[in-house]
Order: C-alpha cells, then sequence, then structure tokens
C-alpha cells in the first residue's frame, strides 16, 4: 500500500507543478506551448528540463527542452556552446518563431529571458 501512496503523492506533485506553471503563464501573459501552431511566433515561460551540449568537435548548437505544465518545446541557438544563467531548472521566457522538425515543435535562435523565482 505504500507504493501506491508513493504513486499518488508522485501525480499530486506532478499537478502542483503544473498548476503553478498556469499560474506563471497567466500572470506573465504568454501562451501555452500546447498552444503554438507552427510558423507563428510565440511567446512563452517555462522551466527548462533538460540541455543539450554541442561536442567540441561538431557543430556549435546548444539545445534547451522548455516545459511549461501543458507540453515542451526545444529551443536551440546555433553558434552557441553555453549561456550563462541557463541550466536544467532554469524559469525562462522565450519568444520566437516555432517550427516543426520531425514532428516537434522547436524556436531556433529565440529571444529569451532568465527569471528568478525567488521571492
Amino acid at each position: 500500500m505504500q507504493w501506491l501512496r508513493a504513486l499518488l503523492d508522485t501525480d499530486q506533485r506532478q499537478i502542483d507543478e503544473a498548476d503553478d506553471e498556469a499560474r506563471s503563464r497567466r500572470a506573465r501573459g504568454v501562451e501555452p506551448i500546447a498552444g503554438v501552431a507552427d510558423r507563428e511566433r510565440a511567446r512563452l515561460f517555462g522551466t527548462v528540463l533538460s540541455m543539450t551540449y554541442p561536442p567540441a568537435s561538431g557543430p556549435q548548437v546548444l539545445a534547451a527542452r522548455l516545459y511549461d505544465g501543458t507540453a515542451s518545446i526545444e529551443l536551440r541557438w546555433p553558434g552557441r556552446s553555453e549561456i550563462p544563467g541557463l541550466h536544467v531548472g532554469a524559469h525562462i521566457e522565450a519568444e520566437g518563431t516555432v517550427g516543426k522538425q520531425g514532428g516537434a515543435a522547436v524556436i531556433i535562435n529565440p529571444l529569451y529571458r532568465v527569471i528568478s523565482m525567488e521571492a
């Protein structure tokens, strides 16, 4: 029965986190990632879930997966190997034109702001 309680606690945490993201999104006046359309400009807010750093010998393209409680989108910065302040867990606001690559939403070279969530 303890495993069920742990599972329910995890589900509740995910629900709470999604609610927090939705409140932050509404307060900033940005759209949900789940609502973005291909070839349309979008202004988004969310949490960086993962980062992909380019290899030293390959093309320099830094990528971050942004999640807002509704969906996720990949943000890519060609020519960059790092961005100060951008890391897993960072809250950012990003803006750019949405494209689709392999069926997944992506924004290349988005404008961005790292947002401090400290009170």
